[in-house]
């Protein structure tokens, strides 16, 4: 019995030091030896870049990338901590000796001790720089999505009467009392995407913005390599009145409009006839032949018929 409670123990010291040389070798396991030799080369390309692996952006001084020309390491950069962004950067210098070399890139993550090939590519150019702290290059795996679109907005607890897209203008109809000097906007990017107003990020449903004037926001791509610009209104409806053509005179139409300077442009048989702005809340549109008009006003069309009585 002694003999067998020894050889058990013994058993568990062994298992023991056995998970324990595990841990050790997992946990002080070596980073990739990327290294190239600088005086071998004449030229180098600069980089500013994010890493990001499975959608999350690393974080650690140990993470770093590397690039490669026909296997041989030109050029190896670990993350730099910048407190003015609150972010990682890699500062990544490539070298070459001749142009157009096609470089292809590797991140190391220092986490989970593996090594990942980005799909992406790049031709090596002389002197050239890519990247900066707010469009940074993106070194990720899978890649990280290039859309910079805003599909939907709105403003938390205010009813929206429309909403119209115009290519990269955006038009919200509200009632025509309500307030648009602190207004919430709620909004939909692409994915990943983040907006800006200037050089401050907006949060959907969390802001507080003076549409009083049109306001430009910049949407920029997950991977950060499209800026796109959307200008958003917010505006209350237009009041259109008609009166009709008699035997005497020719037909009106008026339109109410409480932003002076805006341009009304009316269409007659797909043609514009006349265009003009918003004086003192109104324009008015005189001597109209009887027919379908089309008043366009802030990229809303509305139809208007004007009779013969």
């Amino acid at each position: 019995m002694v003999l067998k409670a020894l050889i058990i123990k013994m058993k568990s010291k062994l298992s023991f030091a056995i998970l324990l040389l595990l841990l050790v070798n997992t946990s002080f396991a070596q980073a990739p030896n990327w290294e190239v030799n600088q005086n071998d080369f004449q030229y180098t390309m600069t980089f500013v870049g994010f890493l990001n692996i499975d959608g999350i952006t690393l974080s650690s001084t140990n993470d770093k990338v590397a690039a490669f020309v026909n296997g041989e390491c030109r050029g190896v950069a670990n993350l730099i901590y910048v407190e003015s962004q609150k972010n990682y950067y890699a500062y990544l210098t490539v070298f070459s000796n001749v142009n157009s070399e096609t470089i292809h890139f590797k991140i190391y993550n220092s986490v989970k001790n593996t090594v990942k090939d980005i799909v992406l590519t790049k031709t090596f150019l002389i002197n050239q720089h890519i990247g900066n702290l707010f469009q940074a290059q993106s070194f990720a795996v899978p890649a990280l999505s290039s859309n910079a679109e805003m599909s939907d907005f709105s403003f938390k607890d205010v009813v929206r009467k429309s909403i119209l897209f115009d290519g990269a203008k955006v038009i919200v109809t509200l009632d025509k009392l309500q307030s648009v000097i602190a207004l919430n906007g709620v909004f939909k990017l692409s994915p990943g995407a983040t907006a800006f107003i200037g050089p401050d990020q907006q949060l959907s449903g969390s802001n507080s913005i003076n549409f009083t004037n049109p306001v430009v926001f910049k949407v920029l791509s997950e991977d950060q390599s499209v800026l796109k610009e959307w200008t958003v209104m917010a505006q209350p409806p237009l009041t259109y009145y008609r009166k009709n053509a008699v035997c005497y005179a020719n037909g009106e139409i008026k339109v109410l409009y409480p932003i002076d300077g805006e341009k009304i442009a009316i269409e007659f048989n797909a043609q514009t006839v006349a265009t003009q702005e918003i004086t003192n809340g109104q324009t008015i549109f005189t001597n109209l032949s009887p027919g379908i008009y089309k008043v366009k006003a802030g990229g809303v069309v509305k139809e208007i018929t004007i009779l013969q009585k």
